[in-house]
């Protein structure tokens, strides 16, 4: 039986868009040791990740608050349901969401085709040495 090496299979540039595409905007340029160029995609899509746990930490704060009240008052009935459309909508209804979900879009769809032509240059760069 011929068998290949897997790491044999993935070129660079596929490793880096794979890398892009499942872990973070900019993975396969830090991968590639092109961190610059990984930061410009990284850099606003975290931004857009901190403003909406922000946004979150601050609704789960009130949260807390509404919920240690009522405990005060002797009310200890959790409503489920209450609690997740109020933490679902501090992501979903949130301002950071609605422009903010355009640009981690497109930090994610342009660091996927960086990556990988990025990788690309290398693997020609190391077929012709």
């Amino acid at each position: 039986m011929n068998s290949t090496n897997p790491s044999e299979t993935f070129s660079q540039a596929k490793r880096a868009a794979i890398l892009s595409a499942t872990i973070f905007p900019g993975a396969g340029l830090f991968f590639l040791r092109h961190y610059a160029r990984g930061c410009i995609f990284a850099l606003p899509a975290l931004l857009v990740v901190i403003m909406l746990f922000i946004n979150l930490f601050s609704v789960a704060f009130q949260l807390n608050a509404e919920l240690s009240a009522e405990a005060a008052k002797g009310n200890f009935a959790i409503d489920i349901a209450h609690m997740w459309n109020t933490l679902h909508g501090a992501i979903f209804t949130s301002p950071y969401w609605e422009q903010g979900k355009w640009i981690l879009l497109a930090s994610w769809l342009l660091s996927i085709v960086s990556s990988y032509f990025a990788g690309k240059k290398i693997d020609i760069a190391a077929q012709k040495n």
